[in-house]
């Protein structure tokens, strides 16, 4: 049996730790968008959603808090962690658009103006 090579952790690594399991089936915008861009780039309707659960984790807390009465800091809770979920999963869907892996026309138009259009001659 022989013993792994211990790794010098000084020297830099001789492959990437970056794993890509699948291509991107549209167009590219930014291929390691940072928060910025993905904030900005958030479609209306992930924000809605991102309300909506908010709204619906208050409601849930309180109704959930009044049976020991504890309605405001549960349904501050669960607000917060509705709300919370909801805008992860809008900025991952918004990451998902600007990396290519869904449909991103709007973020094309938007971020790419000069790639689809002609040039008047």
């Amino acid at each position: 049996m022989t013993w792994p090579e211990v790794p010098n952790y000084y020297e830099a690594p001789k492959q990437g730790y970056k794993v890509i399991l699948q291509q991107p089936q549209y167009p590219v915008v930014f291929p390691e968008p940072s928060v910025t861009q993905v904030v900005t780039n958030m479609r209306p309707s992930s924000l809605a959603l991102a309300a909506g659960m908010a709204a619906f984790g208050g409601a849930a807390g309180y109704w959930k808090g009044s049976s020991i009465h504890w309605q405001r800091p549960a349904m501050y809770f669960g607000a917060a962690l509705l709300g919370k979920t909801g805008l992860l999963w809008g900025m991952c869907d918004s990451a998902y658009r600007l990396m290519g892996y869904k449909e991103n026309s709007v973020e094309v138009d938007r971020n790419m103006p000069g790639l689809l259009k002609r040039e008047a001659y």
